[in-house]
Parts: C-alpha cells; structure tokens; sequence
C-alpha cells in the first residue's frame, strides 16, 4: 500500500514545531500547514489570550470544533507538513513525528518568542517573567491533556503514538529538519516501521536557533 505524502509534527510547547514545519515543508518542497496558527488567527479575531481560550474550550468545545475541522480536511491533500498538537490523531495514516525536550529550555524558548513575534505575544496573558511563562506551559499541558483525553479519550504527549521522536534540546531547526526529512524518506520505502528515537550524542551540541 503506497503510503501518503504527509507529515504531522507535535510535541511540547516550545519544541520548534513552527520552525521544524517550515524547514521540512521547504526541503521537501510540500505545502505547510499550522493548528497553532489557526487558534492565533481565532484568538485575534475574538479577542481572546490562550489562557481565555484554554479556560474557556474546558466547556465549550466549539473552538476546538473549528480547529479540528480544518484538520480534518488536510486529511485528503498531499505533500503536505501539518504542525498540530492532534495532527497524528485527525491524520493517522501520516508520519506522525514528535519533538521532544526538556520543559525549562522549553520555557526560555517560550519566552524568548512572545519578545519576538507578535502573533505569539498577542494572544499570550501575563508573560512578563520566566516564572509566569513556565506556569503558564505547564498549566496549558495539563489543560490540553484533560480536555483531549475528554473529548478524544487522546493523550497528544503521549510518545507511544508516534512514528519518530526527536529530541531538539541541543539542536537547531535545520538539523532537526534534516534528520525528520531523512527519517521520512526512510519511512516511505519501508515495510515495516518501528519507532525511532532521535538524539545528539553526548557532549554534542548545536547552537540553538528557535
């Protein structure tokens, strides 16, 4: 069975995901695709924080809904990189990748961006300090791992979904673009996958770029 030309990328808030997307879709000449800026795009236009949106899809799910829908949709196209939290889950057939790292850098990163891009800053509350960012992260978690888990009865940080995790801790968004661009041509021709686990060896550090 010939396996479809698509990607979907999760994995923890402030794992490179926007950047990883654009670097593969680019490498592979495909068309990209993102949920975050989809809900950024719903926020602006409502006039909501994350944290409004969080709080508020708890019970109202029509915000996810929207998102979702839109996902769904992907699921027909080809040549495509999707970066989505539940991108494995609407687009099984995929090959669904997982960016993983630990959630202090994860943090800094966070921070870093809401200084830098103004879509991310617009929709964020309150991030004015390393602390409050990390609060905020680990709180979104939770949140997205309650409410999915409702909905989907779907873990999205739970790694056994994926095809190919990758850990961008020490590295910068083209090596890891690189190695998801390897990894995925070595899943089009295969058989028989298993998982993979990608990391840099000890000591080995590229400098970060997100």
């Amino acid at each position: 069975m010939e396996k479809k030309h698509i990607i979907t990328l999760s994995g923890k808030p402030g794992s490179g995901k926007s950047s990883t997307a654009d670097k593969v879709a680019e490498l592979l000449n495909y068309t990209r695709h993102s949920s975050g800026d989809m809900v950024r795009r719903i926020l602006k236009k409502n006039h909501m924080t994350l944290e409004e949106y969080n709080a508020r899809a708890e019970t109202d799910h029509s915000l996810d809904a929207e998102v979702d829908e839109q996902l769904r949709s992907l699921r027909d196209q080809e040549d495509i990189v999707v970066d989505s939290r539940l991108g494995f889950y609407w687009i099984p057939e995929s090959f669904k990748v997982y960016l993983d790292l630990d959630l202090d850098l994860a943090t800094a990163r966070i921070f870093k961006d809401t200084v830098s891009n103004d879509l991310r800053r617009a929709s964020e509350a309150n991030s004015t300090s390393l602390n409050e960012v990390s609060k905020q992260v680990r709180e979104r978690m939770l949140n997205e791992q309650s409410r999915f888990k409702q909905m989907y009865g779907v873990d999205p940080y739970n790694k056994n979904y994926f095809d190919f995790i990758i850990d961008t801790s020490r590295q910068n968004p083209q090596s890891v673009a690189i190695a998801v661009f390897d990894a995925y041509k070595e899943w089009l021709d295969s058989e028989v996958w298993e998982q993979q686990y990608h990391t840099v060896p000890l000591g080995y550090s590229l400098k970060n770029k997100y």
